[in-house]
């Protein structure tokens, strides 16, 4: 009985001497066609030979793999070239034909581990060794050469929409500004669309491996590391590539941020532009909530204030549904303010209300701003402001 996708495939990754450096205790680090991997077994010495587990290289290479329980058979099959090995079996064969291996798969702690001398070549592989820095580097002949240097990390947490905090390989925590850049603020003072923006980064990054690339500046004053975020490692820095897998260009393209270009970190500054412009013509995020729509915004006006019963109205008599999320209502005499929450939208040719004092409620088409009294009952004019900051609306009007 035969499946795909062998459950702790190993494959020999290091091309060392026959006998063990005396940096052998120090860890191992392999990279495949310019991507580092991380496994979760220890490569060991057996003979005088290097074995180590291999499925996320097989995965990487584009190596399809069989798993013949029966038999403990591994089949592997890459472009032209088969491979077969099997559990405790000084033979192998490529294509068919027999080859002697120096050392047999071994199963070890529940994982297949095999030599990489024999996988490198049967598999085409050009394998380099490192002594100084123990890096295995495998490159195969059809793999694209990596033009963008980037550091792999673990996301730890999430400031806010532009700021993260990552966990290095070293094991060091840095706070990483995203360059390039800016989205709303999310902590302290809470600007329009910044929970948002922070919610969005969370979702897309919080927990995951990311590999950092670092422009002309390292640090800002502040210390946090510049860097920018790619959620997959990238084979070239061309504009395909950034679209794809770059999630400070994502931030850009989904609206939620605008660019923001600090020389001399300034490497991919006109694709950003070029994405921010994409997302106004689109409306999306952030402007969705703040960019003007014809015939709609003009049309959302403070139709009455109740100052004694702490009601305020809110009527679209456009023809179009507007979003008001991030839009503040303001107490002037108080210098009170209230932020429609997200997703907040007035349908055309209808109202919503703002409520507060002691007996508020919320319910359909009232918001709840607070159950403190806020409107002076001697007068106060009330103005409503769009996420940008432009007023709106003023009630009574000047």
């Amino acid at each position: 009985m035969r499946r795909t996708g062998l459950v702790g495939l190993v494959v020999v990754i290091i091309l060392l001497a026959s006998f063990i450096p005396a940096s052998a205790n120090q860890p191992i680090n392999v990279i495949v066609n310019g991507r580092p991997i991380t496994m979760d077994v220890p490569p060991v010495i057996r003979d005088g030979r290097t074995l180590a587990p291999l499925r996320d290289i097989f995965e990487a290479l584009g190596t399809s793999v069989e798993w013949d329980a029966t038999t403990s058979t591994i089949t592997s099959r890459r472009n032209d070239r088969t491979i077969i090995l099997q559990i405790d079996n000084p033979t192998a064969r490529v294509n068919n034909a027999p080859i002697a291996l120096s050392v047999p798969p071994v199963v070890i702690g529940g994982r297949t581990m095999v030599p990489v001398r024999f996988i490198a070549e049967s598999l085409g592989a050009t394998v380099t060794w490192d002594e100084q820095t123990r890096t295995v580097t495998v490159q195969t002949d059809d793999a694209p050469v990596l033009t963008v240097r980037t550091i792999p990390a673990q996301v730890t947490s999430v400031t806010d929409g532009d700021t993260i905090v990552v966990r290095l390989e070293s094991g060091k925590e840095e706070r990483v500004r995203l360059i390039g850049v800016d989205t709303p603020e999310s902590t302290g003072q809470v600007e329009p669309f910044g929970r948002e923006a922070a919610n969005f980064t969370r979702e897309r990054v919080g927990g995951r491996s990311v590999f950092l690339e670092i422009d002309t500046s390292e640090r800002d004053r502040f210390g946090r590391l510049l860097a920018y975020v790619w959620l997959a490692q990238p084979t070239i820095d061309n504009e395909a590539e950034v679209r794809a897998k770059m999630f400070n260009a994502e931030l850009m393209l989904q609206g939620f941020a605008n660019a923001m270009t600090v020389p001399p970190n300034v490497k991919y500054s006109a694709l950003f532009l070029k994405f921010g412009q994409e997302a106004r013509n689109a409306v999306r995020g952030l402007w969705a909530a703040t960019a003007p729509i014809a015939g709609a915004t003009s049309g959302v006006v403070i139709a009455s204030v109740d100052l004694v019963g702490e009601v305020v109205t809110i009527t679209n008599r456009s023809a179009q549904n507007v979003d008001v999320s991030g839009w503040v209502l303001q107490s002037v005499e108080g210098n009170q303010r209230f932020t429609f929450p997200s997703a907040t939208v007035v349908a055309a040719n209808a109202s919503i209300t703002v409520v507060s004092g002691t007996n508020a409620a919320a319910g359909p088409g009232r918001l709840l701003w607070t159950r403190s009294h806020i409107w002076n009952n001697a007068g106060d004019p009330a103005v409503l402001f769009d996420a940008a900051g432009r007023e709106i609306s003023r009630f009574p009007a000047r």
